[in-house]
């Protein structure tokens, strides 16, 4: 049997853990004096609460080698394989520790797959969903993998931050940039595609700045996520600019990752598969 394990940045739900025996490896964030340990997304709202009340930056850590290595055992030791699904690697390290875990378990090379997704949030997401879509399939674990690989190249996540005040605290954005972007109105729209971070366009207001997420999404998205960190006001309104756009098509509901929302502050967005 193929098992999935994952970082916790995907934002699998409790209802997919507990359907699919998926394995969850946490990062942790440390805010001031409080711990957060990320989980799944129904946790979140604890997190965006302590975040917003705070002056103090977020500093997220990756999970210890040897979590990735106690789930490997595990699953060696029940005659399983599995995939390991890791945020993508210019993010986080945490795919080093998930790689150098394979060889403090005997047989664990020969059995599992650690992936760099080179995604975040509900990119991953789509990418775990579709490969246990390949497992029930009766793909081998070579070929799960080799679709996970091509699919990476099709999810795209882009998204807009209600305020640049996060952007700053993280040294993403100089002083004197943030306060004339919040003066102007100038909002960046990020996208992250392929372990790739950019900045597709600066749009002079929110009101802008849906409009134009909503119009990178491709006519021919398999999946469609509107994405919402830390209780963004704009929420609704994105959902609304999709509905309109695709009447035919579901549009899913993603909370962005603590690990993720933590360099952005509240934020408003959409994700996709092609």
């Amino acid at each position: 049997m193929i098992k999935i394990i994952t970082d916790s940045t995907a934002a699998v739900t409790k209802e997919m853990i507990e359907k699919y025996d998926i394995k969850v490896i946490s990062l942790k964030i440390n805010l001031g004096d409080k711990e957060y340990v990320e989980s799944t997304p129904d946790t979140y709202q604890e997190y965006y609460d302590m975040m917003l009340a705070s002056e103090e930056f977020p500093k997220t850590t990756q999970p210890p080698v040897q979590e990735f290595a106690d789930a490997y055992e595990k699953v060696v030791k029940e005659g399983n394989e599995a995939i390991v699904f890791c945020i993508g690697s210019v993010l986080s390290g945490t795919i080093n520790g998930a790689t150098t875990a394979l060889s403090l378990v005997d047989g664990a090379s020969d059995k599992i797959s650690v992936i760099d997704t080179q995604s975040c949030a509900q990119q991953g997401l789509m990418l775990i969903i579709e490969a246990l879509e390949d497992i029930e399939k009766g793909l081998s674990r070579e070929q799960v993998v080799a679709n996970v690989k091509e699919n990476i190249k099709k999810v795209e996540i882009c998204f807009c931050p209600d305020n640049l005040e996060y952007l700053r605290r993280g040294g993403r954005l100089s002083k004197v940039s943030a306060v004339l972007g919040e003066i102007l109105k100038i909002k960046p729209v990020l996208s992250f595609r392929e372990n790739t971070l950019s900045c597709v366009k600066k749009v002079l207001g929110i009101a802008k700045a849906i409009p134009f997420m909503v119009a990178r999404v491709p006519e021919t998205a398999k999946r469609i996520y509107a994405c919402c960190a830390a209780g963004s006001k704009y929420f609704a309104m994105i959902q609304e600019k999709l509905r309109e756009r695709f009447p035919n098509h579901p549009i899913l509901e993603g909370l962005i990752c603590p690990v993720v929302t933590s360099h952005v502050g509240p934020a408003v967005g959409v994700a996709w598969m092609e």
